[in-house]
């Protein structure tokens, strides 16, 4: 193609010709349509961009919740339960309909769910690129639906997107009501005084719903929206704001739900937000606002960083550099610029909100923090290749289709993204938590008590438990949630004799060696290995299924032997039922499993359980620093004898 320029018209009429496109004011003459037709081609244009995502999406969800806190959202949809701060009401709501899908695993019925809320996102962004390239002036008319789809698909296609509408979650429902919201905002921006100012009021109502979903990615997009909102100002007035504000508050009416679910006492009701201080703490998330504290700023710049980069291994570097392109081609055109600044503003917020939090590699809860920043992305490198390809036109006016055929081919090369992130995003066969789910919760012995310390195990129990209801006898207890407001009280409730072993817990902030083994006498008491177990506890612990039990008088050597031999055997049978490759969630709770054991083996003087262990997480992650020091001191220990652990512990 450059070479056709530089032949036929020379580089400097060409960046002329650009020159003029970003320079003009263009407006579309009136036209005169029939509406009917009209009406049907923008049903088919979304349908077309939601649709091809809704099939993918779809076919690659999940048959079972994933890891992280999916098995909480399922508990959740399961009888419209309470999640953790600041309690999602929405989702409760929205993913519980989940419930009345006829075919399934309720799982998978509440990722079908995310799935079209997905495909509403994506119809939604559609949308909003195509309002935002058609205000320019500058992108012929025939290129704006298939760059709209082109970006649409492209951001679609990512592993940040995708993921999230393949797991039962929070976050394709947070996309859905943020790109709503910001689609009638465009609306009511470019639609001018001679508009409909009625499309604010649907923002408002998409925003106070979003409030009622996860209001840290909304107050987020409150600055960026400053730029539209002070021009609707400036044409209507204040009155639009004034309704608007009963809309907002229509939304948040959604966390009523939360005090009125909670006195029914549903299955999940974390927080007990009945009374007003501990609706308070729910809604506030004090539980999490840790996660703004001064530690989590000092190292901002580094975070960033690690944003930045995520963004470009996911939608390509490529597109990156071409969306800055498409930054400053919006920003030198004078009907797009407030625009452009809007889409700015979006993607530096996100990024920068993401990062201030702190960034976690390999976390599809981290990359969903700026979807909003990828639906920037889409816009700017749409507008860059508009702007070329419109430049195109102008150049070459003897050839009508090659600019309507030139989008239609970035529209199908965008589809390709698809395939760039199938490996990462697809869960069509993912049953790796079903899989742990048997020694987890499915295997227990009669009437067990579960001490959990690992997060994972706590949301992958309840989730488990929701759905398939097969094991009401076992009692787990999540520990590092034992300071939330009446679960502790719940616990002893339904389970007197745990009484006096969680009182010492939430006085002490350990678990007592005399407590545990006085309820071992009454009924069978697991403990998952963490680095919060102290040493000090190791003999009194055996493994069993996934955990380790606490020894009672009437164990013998030959017991632990026995159980030491299981446990060998349970891992291979783990690793053969996973396969391989294994997902990215799953390796991280496998080497920290692996590496739990070796610190248990190594602490009790069983050194061919710690090789066996050191060698499993060692082929996980090679580099693993704590794991490499254990190896070193295994090779120089003495048969038979405990080794100090301490240099080996996570800080």
């Amino acid at each position: 193609m450059s070479q056709y320029f530089v032949g036929r018209l020379g580089m400097r009429a060409y960046y002329r010709t650009v020159g003029r496109q970003l320079d003009a004011d263009l407006t579309t003459e009136p036209m005169s349509f029939d509406h009917r037709k009209v009406l049907s081609r923008n049903v088919m244009k979304r349908l077309l961009a939601g649709g091809l995502p809704l099939v993918v999406y779809v076919y690659t969800a999940s048959g079972y919740a994933h890891w992280l806190d999916t098995g909480e959202f399922v508990a959740a949809a399961a009888d419209f339960g309470i999640s953790h701060p600041p309690g999602h009401p929405l989702a409760s709501l929205v993913l519980g309909l989940a419930n009345l899908l006829p075919i399934g695993a309720l799982s998978f019925r509440v990722a079908l769910v995310c799935a079209l809320l997905g495909a509403v996102a994506a119809v939604a962004l559609f949308s909003a690129l195509e309002r935002t390239f058609r205000v320019s002036g500058v992108i012929r008319e025939p290129l704006i639906v298939p760059l709209s789809l082109a970006g649409t698909w492209w951001v679609a296609g990512s592993q940040a997107w995708w993921f999230q509408a393949v797991r039962p979650e929070v976050y394709a429902l947070q996309a859905a009501l943020l790109c709503i919201a910001i689609e009638r905002l465009l609306c009511v921006a470019t639609s001018g005084r001679d508009g409909d100012v009625r499309p604010l009021y649907h923002a408002a109502l998409a925003i106070g719903l979003a409030l009622a979903n996860h209001h840290y990615l909304v107050l987020l997009a409150l600055v960026p929206a400053m730029w539209l909102l002070i021009g609707v100002w400036t044409v209507w007035g204040w009155r639009p704001f004034a309704w608007s504000t009963g809309f907002l508050g229509a939304g948040l009416l959604t966390y009523l739900f939360l005090p009125l679910r909670a006195i029914s006492e549903p299955f999940l009701n974390l927080g007990d937000p009945t009374t007003p201080s501990r609706f308070v703490w729910v809604v506030s998330a004090q539980a999490f606002q840790k996660s703004l504290g001064p530690e989590r700023i000092a190292p901002f710049r580094e975070h960033l960083t690690d944003v930045i980069v995520a963004m470009g291994q996911d939608l390509h570097l490529g597109t990156l550099l071409l969306a800055l392109l498409g930054a400053y081609f919006m920003l030198r055109v004078r009907a797009a610029r407030k625009f452009g600044l809007f889409w700015l503003t979006v993607w530096l917020v996100y990024m920068m909100g993401r990062a201030l939090l702190g960034f976690v590699h390999g976390n599809p809860d981290a990359l969903a923090y700026f979807m909003m920043a990828y639906a920037s992305v889409g816009v700017f490198a749409g507008f860059a290749l508009g702007v070329v390809l419109s430049a195109v036109a102008e150049a070459a006016p003897g050839r009508p289709r090659l600019v309507p055929a030139l989008g239609a081919i970035v529209a199908l090369a965008s589809l390709f993204q698809f395939a760039r992130s199938y490996e990462e995003a697809s869960l069509a066969n993912f049953v790796d938590t079903d899989v742990f789910d048997d020694g987890l919760r499915r295997s227990l012995p009669a009437r067990a008590v579960v001490l959990a310390h690992n997060p994972n195990t706590i949301f992958r129990f309840w989730g488990g438990e929701a759905e398939e209801l097969n094991r009401p006898d076992v009692t787990m207890v999540p520990l590092p949630m034992s300071s939330y407001p009446k679960l502790v009280d719940r616990l002893v409730s339904d389970e007197p004799e745990l009484k006096l072993l969680l009182r010492n817990y939430v006085l002490d902030g350990q678990l007592n060696a005399a407590d545990l083994q006085s309820l071992a006498a009454l009924r069978p008491v697991f403990i998952e290995m963490d680095i919060r177990v102290a040493t000090e506890m190791f003999d009194m612990l055996v493994p069993e299924q996934l955990y380790h039990r606490v020894l009672t008088a009437d164990i013998t050597e030959t017991d632990e032997g026995q159980a030491m031999q299981r446990h060998g055997k349970l891992w291979d049978d783990i690793d053969a039922r996973i396969g391989e490759p294994h997902d990215a969630q799953t390796e991280v709770q496998l080497l920290w499993r692996h590496y739990n054991d070796a610190l248990y083996f190594a602490g009790v003087g069983d050194l061919h359980g710690a090789r066996r262990s050191v060698g499993a997480g060692l082929s996980l992650n090679p580099h693993a620093a704590e794991l490499l020091l254990m190896q070193d001191a295994l090779k120089h220990a003495p048969s038979g004898e405990p080794i100090d652990i301490a240099p080996f512990r996570v800080q």
